[in-house]
Order: C-alpha cells, then sequence, then structure tokens
C-alpha cells in the first residue's frame, strides 16, 4: 500500500519504485565509464598536438632570435666565426646557419628541424627558420661616395638655412 502522501517520514510505509525507474537505472549503467574510455584518449591527443605546436612555436620563435643577433653582430664587423658562435649559442639545437655578405647587406638564416627519434610515428617533422636581413655598417662606413658630380656637389654646397618659424617665441619673424 502507498502512502498518499509520498512521504516516508511521515507515516513510515515504503514505497516501491517504479518498475520504469529501475529499468532506466539498468540502462544507464556504465556509461560513464563508456565516456571516459572515449574521453581521456581524445584529451590525451589534444594536450599532445597542443604541446607540439607550443615546441614548433618556439622553436621558430629561437630561430628568428638567433638570426637576429647573427645579423646585428655581423653588420657591426664581428667575425664570421663569431657570429656563428653566437647564432649557434641561441639557436635550437641540431640548426643549421647561413651566414652571408652581399651587396652592402648581411643575410643570416637559422634553420632546424624539429622531431624527435621515435614520433615520427605521430607526428611529422617539421622545418622552422627565420631569417634577417640588414645593412652592413662596415661596408657603409668603408665606402666612398660613386658619383663624383654628387660629391663634389655637397661639398660646395652652402648649408641650408633653418626654415623659419611661424612663431614669435621662437625668434622667427613670426606670422604676419
Amino acid at each position: 500500500m502507498h502512502c498518499p502522501c509520498r512521504s516516508r517520514q511521515l507515516c513510515g510505509t515504503r514505497r516501491r519504485p517504479d518498475r520504469d525507474q529501475a529499468d532506466r537505472g539498468q540502462a544507464d549503467r556504465g556509461q560513464a565509464t563508456a565516456e571516459l574510455a572515449v574521453g581521456l584518449p581524445s584529451l590525451f591527443a589534444a594536450f599532445f598536438v597542443a604541446a607540439w605546436l607550443l615546441g614548433a612555436v618556439s622553436g621558430q620563435a629561437r630561430c628568428a632570435d638567433a638570426a637576429r643577433v647573427g645579423a646585428r653582430l655581423a653588420a657591426r664587423g664581428e667575425s664570421d666565426s663569431t657570429v656563428t658562435r653566437a647564432v649557434a649559442r641561441a639557436a635550437p639545437p641540431r640548426a643549421d646557419i647561413r651566414l652571408r655578405r652581399h651587396e652592402g647587406l648581411v643575410d643570416v638564416e637559422v634553420s632546424t628541424r624539429l622531431g624527435r627519434p621515435g614520433l615520427d610515428r605521430f607526428v611529422p617533422d617539421l622545418v622552422v627558420s627565420a631569417r634577417a636581413v640588414v645593412p652592413d655598417e662596415a661596408a657603409v662606413v668603408e665606402s666612398p661616395p660613386t658619383d663624383a658630380a654628387t660629391s663634389a656637389a655637397t661639398a660646395t654646397e652652402a648649408p641650408a638655412e633653418p626654415p623659419s618659424c611661424p612663431a614669435a617665441p621662437c625668434g622667427g619673424p613670426g606670422p604676419s
């Protein structure tokens, strides 16, 4: 007999669960385990891909920093061996370094292959590189002007007078 108030505390009778409710509980049994079995590998794969991308971005940034360091040193006139050593310290391990000086420019390129032995089955190797090109300061200082007419004109030309100031406080003629 069911309690009309549907409360065991008041009248003390026990209510029998409905058959549908009991069957529903049996059908849901193990669902959390199945969701966990699908969810954990997916979470692991997402974490693995995120870590791989973070490593790729980090390698790219290190290559860019190393190329900039090398370009600055080479532009200041440092020897190629000094530049290569400094770039190798700033670059990722096993990086390829290429230093060229041409037409008054210094070109430094750093590239490396990112990947670990054994992981090539899961993710492909990735090649990241960076390049920095700056004017060679030593070449700019050492090279005289090439056009004789231009150099003669600049030597005889009088220095240009500063433009007049439109405001009276700076000593110019002021507005009229």
